[in-house]
């Protein structure tokens, strides 16, 4: 069946704003949702918030000049239930926007993952999966920042939570059922942490694949550039790779150039970064190659891994499955293959340690991993 078509309430003035909080504030659960753009900016901008409650449906316009604080008092209140599918990109948004954060929070994506549906499933195929409802993704490459809104966008914008509630509705009774809601509970709490939505230059190397198994004056040099192209895109608002790109940034970090015209030979940089960014380029690579040989950094190359997984990780991963197969959970669910790496090396913090997942597999796991000789 088609969605269907609620006219969603356009807040664009003052007094709407209030009014519609003070509707909102009389629910104890809501359903969000955020429209945002991120094509030329480090930081996502909010174009639109929508939320609804039963019949109610509103999109508050974040670009109208308005006074927000009586609507992150809503959003903020600990004792009402957020209803959110897929939120880190909402709750990143949000963080940035009003410098605050949902404090009781509901996934539906989680939720639909801890009943055995697909890791990452989207809002429209969840809801053609549990409600029957077509959801359009006609406005999928709209730009948020563009005023006027159209009618079209804005019926686009409601469906994006008016069946959000009834989906939650769905999803927790079967949870119930099976005894995992808690489990639902726990792992959407974790996404109110704030300080996994702000990138620390220092570990900003982490994005770059493989940069661990990289020479140690190389790789400290690639981290280096990475923490100096975080801290431009941040003071520019521009995408970390309108500032130097990964493919240049490694080129750089293994030349290790000396001069402007070294620096020049290095591959995929273009003559425009050379002109502008050469000198403090320069500098950091002069900058990373003293701290290295002053014995003050230690920097340690990792191996990589053989073609054939050790047959610890190899058990360990049997287990994952195994108790992924039992429970109908995506193995990636219960834990990543970065985690399992990790407990085999003997790392016992984390998400698969803890919480329901120690309870239901996580001391299996430890069981496995031989004691280390003290």
């Amino acid at each position: 069946m088609p969605a269907s078509r609620t006219t969603p309430v356009l807040v664009q003035q003052q007094p709407t704003l209030e009014q519609a909080c003070k509707d909102l504030a009389q629910h104890n659960e809501l359903a969000l949702d955020t429209e945002f753009v991120r094509t030329n900016t480090y930081y996502p901008k909010l174009g639109l918030i929508q939320l609804s409650a039963g019949e109610f449906t509103v999109c508050v316009d974040p670009l109208a000049g308005l006074d927000l604080n009586p609507l992150w008092e809503v959003l903020f209140d600990p004792g009402r239930l957020m209803i959110v599918h897929a939120a880190k990109q909402d709750l990143e948004v949000l963080l940035l926007t009003a410098e605050g954060i949902p404090r009781f929070l509901i996934d539906t994506q989680i939720e639909a993952g801890l009943l055995g549906h697909a890791a990452q499933i989207g809002y429209a195929t969840l809801a053609k999966t549990l409600l029957d409802v077509e959801i359009s993704k006609s406005q999928t490459r709209t730009d948020w920042s563009k005023r006027p809104l159209s009618e079209a966008q804005l019926h686009y914008a409601a469906e994006d939570v008016e069946h959000l509630s009834t989906m939650h509705q769905r999803l927790r009774d079967q949870l119930l059922e099976s005894g995992r809601y808690e489990w639902a509970c726990e792992d959407s709490a974790a996404l109110i942490e704030p300080s996994q939505y702000v990138q620390d230059p220092a570990v900003a190397w982490q994005r770059i694949r493989r940069i661990q198994y990289l020479p140690a004056g190389e790789q400290y040099r690639a981290r280096r550039l990475a923490a100096w192209r975080e801290r431009q895109a941040v003071r520019l608002n521009r995408p970390r790779q309108w500032i130097l790109s990964d493919r240049a940034l490694m080129a750089i970090a293994k030349t290790a150039p000396a001069n402007r015209d070294e620096l020049a030979g290095c591959d995929d940089l273009p003559a425009g970064v050379v002109r502008k960014r050469g000198e403090i380029l320069l500098e950091q690579v002069a900058s990373a190659d003293r701290e290295l040989a002053s014995g003050k950094v230690h920097i340690e190359q990792k191996q990589r891994p053989p073609s054939k997984e050790p047959a610890l990780v190899t058990k360990l991963v049997g287990i994952v499955r195994a108790h992924s197969e039992r429970l109908n959970i995506p193995a990636e669910i219960l834990a990543s293959r970065r985690e399992i790496s990790a407990i085999a090396r003997g790392k016992c913090d984390g998400r698969v340690l803890s919480g329901w997942r120690l309870e239901v597999f996580g001391n299996e796991l430890l069981t496995a991993v031989p004691a280390t000789p003290q």
